[in-house]
């Protein structure tokens, strides 16, 4: 049987996924990434610091991570140093941006896989928000649409929480969490100057200089962001996996994870490191060019594999060729690290991490989790496992923001004036968005203008196609073998898909 989801709902982007199932067991599946950006190719030709703006508006998710990637791309390329203010604030704004992109993905994204919000109409509390929700349930189930929101029509039956209690806790900290956003996105705005698309990351640092009244609000707001974390957040998802335990064992994929370095603390280490690890033996460092992608299943004529910066520019199929190809099925490109599928993202930060072993605070609060919940380190390869990476990575996050803004110095710009344009030279920006390992590759022509450009972007990594060998991505390889408990109900599907928290709109270029 096959069962095909088109679009998938609650990401970013537009996704097909195609599953092939036999005796309840998938047996083949395809993740089609269906839009064409080309945002590398219209950077040639540019003067070099528009990458940092130009890029941002890959993904109105996490912009942050590409000003940060292509300023730390030029910065390479230059040979730039950040002073410690430019560090610090640079920290301030990525990460706030970070912390609100992983409660969008739990609470907006992903709680609806496993919240019955129906139960609203059992609450009888005086919160004016939950009162007003019930309110506008009771009103879409008694309308006489064809199809009332969405929101609060069940599409999978006997998938969602039983306990009242818990529901509508998890209801009113979805309601919640729209404030908390809300108050991580002036985070971000106060050295940022503005989100969603900030102007102040720039190579060299951050333009905004940090007055007395800027850093009281962050840090106020920070407590404020601490607050939630702590009390709603990872509670929630603590719970969330108590209820659905058999998830740390569905939506295994490859036992490989890729992340970069992300969060630079002031002595040059990091706080979340980079590395590979295959089949949980973990190697520190990364070497970007044992990155290779491959084209044969994508829609482009030149099938590869190629190093970052090897093309200038690929072709894709004409039409007819599309509708006469039987073989190729996304326009997402399959990148490979030393020949290998991995996955990136939270689950690969807190494994690798955890293998490393010198980050005490990351492990010390993995251990306990693992002791509450019954699970080790390989069961965060897994749907549970990535959502509770995601709150595990934001407690660390929110804890370095309150440290890194003590730290500093009010009225000193961080920010280093850049000389006159360079010519004839590459640079690599390495870093972690929220949605996993992120990589810029820029080649500045003569007096500054950009004559090659490459973002290999996480999504990219995780929804990609077979490679070469025939070889499935890593979402690929997380659905196939999974078993569904009722067929005309795949939710496990939906639920691995989203764990990933895809984003189309970066995967293709």
């Amino acid at each position: 049987m096959k069962v095909t989801i088109d679009p998938v709902t609650r990401i970013e982007g537009h996704l097909k996924v195609e599953t092939v199932i036999e005796d309840s067991i998938i047996k083949e599946a395809k993740c089609s990434a269906d839009m064409y950006r080309g945002i590398e190719k219209a950077l040639r030709g540019y003067d070099y610091l528009t990458a940092i703006q130009i890029t941002q508006r890959t993904c109105g998710c996490c912009p942050y991570a590409h000003a940060e990637a292509a300023a730390l791309a030029i910065e390479d390329a230059l040979k730039i140093e950040l002073n410690k203010n430019g560090k610090l604030l640079r920290n301030m704004v990525i990460g706030a941006y970070k912390l609100k992109d992983y409660v969008l993905h739990f609470y907006t994204l992903s709680s609806l896989d496993f919240i019955d919000v129906s139960k609203i109409l059992d609450y009888n509390g005086n919160d004016f928000d939950m009162l007003e929700l019930k309110k506008f349930v009771l009103k879409e189930l008694a309308s006489k649409k064809v199809f009332p929101n969405p929101l609060f029509t069940q599409k999978y039956k006997n998938a969602y929480l039983k306990n009242k209690e818990l529901n509508i806790t998890l209801i009113n900290h979805y309601l919640k969490s729209f404030e908390a956003m809300k108050k991580m996105s002036e985070m971000v705005k106060i050295f940022g100057a503005k989100s969603t698309h900030m102007v102040t990351i720039e190579a060299g640092g951050v333009t905004t200089i940090p007055t007395a009244d800027r850093l009281v609000k962050y840090i106020s707001l920070a407590h404020e962001a601490k607050h939630f974390i702590d009390n709603c957040y990872i509670p929630d998802v603590l719970e969330v996996a108590k209820h659905f335990k058999e998830y740390f064992k569905i939506g295994k994929g490859v036992n490989n994870f890729l992340t970069f370095n992300t969060l630079l603390n002031l002595d040059g280490s990091y706080l979340f490191a980079g590395g590979f690890s295959s089949d949980f033996k973990y190697e520190e460092g990364v070497n970007p060019y044992n990155i290779v992608e491959y084209n044969n299943y994508a829609y482009y004529k030149e099938n590869g594999g190629y190093k970052p910066l090897e093309l200038n520019e690929l072709t894709p199929l004409s039409f007819e060729e599309f509708k006469q190809n039987d073989t190729k099925y996304s326009w997402s490109k399959a990148p490979r690290y030393k020949g290998h599928v991995v996955e990136v993202g939270p689950a690969a930060i807190v494994i690798n991490n955890y293998l490393r072993g010198k980050d005490e605070k990351l492990i010390s609060m993995v251990d306990k989790i693992n002791k509450e919940l019954g699970i080790d380190i390989k069961d965060y390869n897994s749907v549970m496992g990535r959502h509770l990476s995601r709150a595990i990575i934001s407690k660390l996050i929110i804890d370095k923001l309150i440290e890194d803004s003590s730290m500093v110095e009010e009225g000193k710009l961080g920010f280093i004036q850049l000389k006159e344009p360079p010519s004839n030279v590459k640079g690599i920006g390495l870093t972690e968005a929220t949605r996993g390992a992120l990589a810029h590759f820029i080649d500045i022509g003569e007096n500054g203008y950009i004559r090659n450009y490459e973002m290999i972007v996480p999504t990219t990594w995780n929804i990609s196609p077979k490679d070469n060998k025939n070889t499935p991505g890593a979402l690929e390889s997380m659905l196939i073998g999974t078993k569904i408990k009722d067929i005309n109900n795949p939710v496990e599907i939906a639920r691995i898909i989203r764990s990933t928290d895809p984003c189309l709109a970066c995967a293709v270029h």
